[in-house]
């Protein structure tokens, strides 16, 4: 009996060491599994990270791009902006211009008929051009514009100027400075 006690102890010795080192096994597999996995999950985390600092930084770039673009044509709307204005402006003084002329003109229309030139102003202002003359006979004066004062009269206005300062430098009144404009927007141009 004492050898069947033996190898019993024997067999549930072995037995017992086989369980532990199935344990320990299993411990071991399931640690270098879990391992492994945290090492993939590391590798995919940093991966992704890659992928969001290349996203966020191309959106950067196309965010910067972008908002030059857009400054560019603010810009670019800002100088036509200002370029309306002054078209703008000098419109309205054209216009303004007219209507002071008109109002001038429709109160005086009835005097002009009546006018006459002193002597001394006589083919003053007469002009030839070529074959054309650009005068009006009028009670034996000749009454037109010569084409330096005509000149004078655009790049003055075109370099906005003050109507005021146009009567002062031409010695025209306003009605004849609104005559040659008039002219001039009908597309009759200066005198060369």
């Amino acid at each position: 009996m004492d050898v069947f006690l033996v190898l019993q102890i024997l067999f549930d010795a072995v037995l017992l060491f086989g369980i532990f080192f199935l344990f320990h096994f299993s411990v071991n597999q399931n640690l270098k599994k879990k391992e492994e996995i945290d090492i993939v999950k590391n590798i995919q985390v940093q991966e992704v990270k890659e992928n969001l600092e290349k996203i966020l930084s191309s959106t950067k770039q196309s965010g910067k791009d972008a908002s030059e673009e857009i400054q560019e044509k603010i810009n670019d709307i800002e100088q036509k902006v200002e370029a309306f204005n002054r078209n703008f402006k000098k419109l309205e003084k054209q216009l303004n211009l007219k209507l002071a002329l008109a109002r001038e003109s429709s109160s005086g229309a009835e005097n002009i008929e009546a006018m006459d030139l002193p002597k001394d102003k006589k083919n003053i202002l007469s002009e030839t051009n070529g074959s054309e003359r650009k005068t009006i006979q009028k009670n034996g004066y000749s009454i037109g514009f010569s084409s330096t004062v005509i000149k004078q009269v655009y790049e003055m206005m075109d370099s906005n100027k003050e109507i005021a300062e146009v009567i002062k430098a031409t010695k025209l009144t306003k009605a004849e400075i609104s005559l040659i404009l008039n002219l001039r927007e009908n597309r009759f141009t200066a005198p060369n």
